[in-house]
């Protein structure tokens, strides 16, 4: 009886001591491996996107792959490959600040990403401005959807270390209801770079 009771002792002894370490070591393995699977397959399981009706149109490209990327439930799925993305209407900005980073059109309509005020201007193509937009984050590009309801804004947020931004890189993908001026992100993810458009019907 005796016997059987240090066995059994000596068993969860080595149950412990040998069970623990491996059971953290998964564990550490799992909190690794999600941001490095989320990374490779670029996974967001928000689900605000549902909210954009022109969300089907959005195309996401990798300019290295040449992979063409739409939103999905569990994220961005690949539909096709491309050598180059359709052209942009851009503007003549001789009436626009220096500072501002990125500007796109629409019919008669146009939006600007001015950097020093970190906002948005929606406006007339002439530089009237209507409307404007704080962003949270770096604003990198602006495109309209088909119809013009749409803005799609992308947003980077550095990481700091002393006052010096580091190469830690949020990618933000929002779009702003023009109609209603709500705010929705349909994608986000770690150093997710991506040329964004609408593609017309």
């Amino acid at each position: 009886m005796k016997r059987t009771e240090k066995v059994k002792k000596r068993t969860i002894i080595m149950i412990l001591l040998v069970g623990l370490p491996s059971l953290l070591a998964a564990v550490m393995a799992g909190f690794l491996f999600i941001p490095l699977l989320k990374l490779g397959m670029h996974l967001d399981f928000s689900q605000a996107y549902r909210k954009v009706e022109e969300i089907e149109q959005l195309r996401f490209w990798d300019s290295r792959s040449e992979k063409v990327y739409i939103r999905y439930p569990f994220g961005l799925r690949p539909i096709e490959k491309r050598e180059e993305i359709p052209a942009q209407k851009q503007l003549k900005n001789s009436w626009l600040e220096t500072d501002v980073y990125d500007v796109t059109a629409s019919g008669d309509l146009a939006a600007w990403y001015d950097r020093k005020e970190n906002k948005i201007f929606l406006g007339s193509v002439d530089g009237e401005v209507w409307e404007s937009y704080e962003t949270a984050y770096e604003g990198k590009r602006l495109a309209f959807s088909p119809d013009g309801r749409y803005l799609l804004v992308y947003e980077i947020e550095y990481g700091v270390y002393g006052g010096y931004s580091t190469d830690e890189e949020y990618c933000y993908y929002r779009v702003i209801d023009l109609e209603s001026g709500a705010w929705y992100t349909v994608y986000s993810g770690y150093r997710e770079w991506f040329w964004v458009y609408w593609e017309e019907e």
